[in-house]
Formats: C-alpha cells, structure tokens, sequence
C-alpha cells in the first residue's frame, strides 16, 4: 500500500511541475495585441530611415533574406547585393515616399507578417520625368536571438507607371 501512494504522490508531483512549467511558458508568450505593437513600431522605424533615402534601411534586414518582386524569380539575396541595386536607383531616382497605410498583421511567437500599401514616386534626376510606384508588399519579420525582429522575407508587387 506504501509504494501506492508514493507512486500516486511521485506522479501528481510530476504533474504539478509539468503544469507549472506549461503555465510559467504560457505566461512567458507574448501576447499577439504586444507582438502587433513591437512591429507596428518597427514598421514606423524602417519608414523614418527609409525616407532618408541612405542605407540604414537595410539593418531591418536579416544578412540574407527571401526576396519576391514583379518579373524576378524568388530569391534569396544579402543586404550587399540590395544595397547594390539601390545604389543605382539612387543614383539616377530621387524617391519619395508619399503615403503609406496602416498595417494587417498575422502572429505567431517568432514571426509575424506584416501587409500594407505603399505610395511612392521615382524623379529622374536629370530628366525630371516621374514614376508613379503604388503597390503592397508583405513582409515576414523574425524574432532574432537577441529578441529584436528582423525581416527574413518580403514580396513588393507595385503598379509603376511613367507620368
């Protein structure tokens, strides 16, 4: 009768540590109304840096990251090569963010997807013509190990159009 009750003690001692784990990692989670909060304010940081129209932009990104945009395939790209891409945009294009909308997000843990519409113009610098760039782009950004967010993915579909 002894070893009963200690093996019936022995296992709710294990179940009561097992729920208080589960308990404490719950509480540990954020919430999903947190996790929109977190990126919604790394959305306005990326936008404050971006209209600087430099590179710090490209610290929102994972060193190497999953890109899809209009007439290119899928791929995986590093920060070198889109700042290289942007080097020359910059070059010939003056670019001017004219709106952006407010954000939809899907959350989980250590990723969260951003979608949104953006408004922007390329002026040729010597031409002085514009290109009307409206479009939404959906981004995937990921919990880093130091518990910053990053962007592992982004797709960009935009309407270009010469005025």
């Amino acid at each position: 009768m002894i070893k009963v009750k200690s093996s019936v003690g022995l296992v709710l001692s294990l179940f009561l540590c097992f729920a208080c784990k589960y308990e404490q990692e719950e509480q540990m989670k954020t919430k999903d109304e947190d996790l929109e909060a977190i990126i919604a304010s790394r959305i306005d940081s990326f936008y404050t840096v971006y209209e600087r129209f430099n590179y710090d932009w490209l610290d929102f990104f994972e060193d190497e990251f999953t890109n899809v945009f209009p007439d290119t395939p899928i791929r995986e790209i590093s920060k070198d090569s889109t700042k290289a891409i942007w080097e020359n945009i910059y070059k010939h294009y003056e670019v001017q963010l004219l709106e952006r909308g407010k954000p939809s997000f899907i959350t989980s843990q250590d990723m969260v997807i951003s979608h949104n519409y953006f408004n922007e113009i390329f002026i040729h610098k010597q031409t002085r013509d514009t290109i009307k760039n409206p479009g939404t782009y959906i981004i995937a950004w990921r919990r880093q190990a130091d518990d910053t967010w990053k962007i592992a993915f982004e797709s960009v579909q935009s309407q270009a159009k010469n005025e």
